[in-house]
């Protein structure tokens, strides 16, 4: 075998490496682009989750603790945070229900 013939076996085999390492760098950097992007939305649905939205019918006040506050006020404000949980808790035991074709209790039924 001729001494050149050792030559273009080695270019062969370099080129042949560093073919695989481009095409594997690209493969990572698609991953890691696809990483990216799936950490951004994740952060949205974070900031969404954590940050409620004020709507547009309730008005925006700044937070004050509870001790210092009226006790009836409080009272009131927590009655009526657990009569919404209470019936919304109702409501959607009612669409499960319906959705399944299961009886619907009676207690569930909104109160004519």
């Amino acid at each position: 075998m001729p001494w050149w013939t050792w030559i273009v076996i080695w270019v062969a085999l370099l080129a042949l490496t560093l073919l695989v390492l481009a095409a594997l760098g690209y493969y990572l950097f698609r991953k890691v682009k696809a990483l990216l992007k799936e950490v951004e939305h994740a952060g949205e649905v974070f900031d969404r989750s954590t940050t409620p939205a004020a709507s547009p019918d309730e008005a925006v006040r700044e937070f004050v603790p509870a001790a210092f506050r009226d006790p009836a006020d409080v009272r009131d404000e927590r009655a009526v945070g657990k009569a919404l949980r209470v019936a919304r808790r109702r409501e959607r035991r009612v669409h499960r229900r319906v959705n399944r074709s299961q009886p619907v209790s009676l207690r569930d039924l909104p109160h004519v």
